[in-house]
């Protein structure tokens, strides 16, 4: 099989090394990844920009752009052979709740998966930049296996690894929770009290508890699932205006 691996943390992040690493073993891998850490860019994708994308070895690549456009060169360019999965990932840190509409990991997953391919999205609640992925790469390999033939085009499979796994380490499939922020800026220059300049200073983040919820399965310390839909339209809203016409 033939698999593409993008991220949003860079063609040299350890996550995706280690992901390549493990499923390079029985794969064909190629990586097109960012050439600079791209998190936090959801769907951005470079409309009237150039980009350059460069190969730094045999099927690695990495482009100046976002991680969608990454996906897309890889797809569109007609410089890549045709792909089987993607795989975005791994990512360091959760991509919980509401986080997958602002992940560029989970982005670039989802734009993979508006074009029909299977694709998933992975994350693990690591931070460290320096920390080594390959229990959680040797984890998903093994889940891929014995899964792929699951999997379908139509849902981007976001899934979470936990950072200290249960010792009786389980796979929950569940809903994406619900999020909560709070922002706070920092204002680093003021002119005349017309022109501002801010930096986002920390971002406190917290959730709603609730049943089956990629939250919960993370706190118990097992890998959350949560297939992804791409129809984001308010059936029930919806319903609500279409009846309130018909009357």
């Amino acid at each position: 099989m033939r698999i593409l691996i993008c991220n949003d943390d860079g063609l040299h992040s350890n996550g995706m090394r280690n992901l390549e690493e493990v499923l390079s073993v029985n794969h064909e891998v190629w990586a097109v990844c960012p050439d600079r850490q791209r998190s936090g860019t959801s769907q951005a994708i470079s409309l009237r920009e150039t980009m350059r994308m460069e190969e730094v070895q045999p099927r690695h690549y990495r482009v100046s752009g976002f991680p969608v456009d990454c996906v897309n060169l890889a797809l569109h360019s007609g410089m890549f052979p045709a792909f089987d999965l993607v795989v975005s990932g791994i990512n360091h840190g959760y991509n919980l709740g509401d986080d997958v509409h602002y992940s560029g990991t989970v982005g670039a997953a989802r734009h993979a998966c508006i074009h029909g391919y299977r694709s998933v999205a992975i994350s693990c609640g690591i931070y460290d930049i320096h920390a080594d992925f390959i229990h959680v790469a040797e984890w998903f390999g093994a889940w891929l296996e014995t899964n792929l033939h699951r999997l379908n085009a139509g849902s981007v499979y976001n899934i979470n690894y936990p950072e200290l796994p249960n010792p009786d380490l389980e796979v929950r499939f569940t809903r994406h929770g619900k999020r909560i922020y709070r922002d706070d800026y920092e204002m680093l220059e003021e002119e005349a009290g017309k022109s501002f300049v801010f930096k986002l200073k920390e971002t406190i983040m917290g959730h709603k508890e609730g049943p089956l919820t990629d939250f919960s399965a993370i706190e118990s310390g097992h890998v959350s699932i949560t297939p992804l839909g791409l129809q984001t339209t308010n059936e029930e809203e919806l319903q609500g205006w279409i009846e309130s016409v018909k009357s």
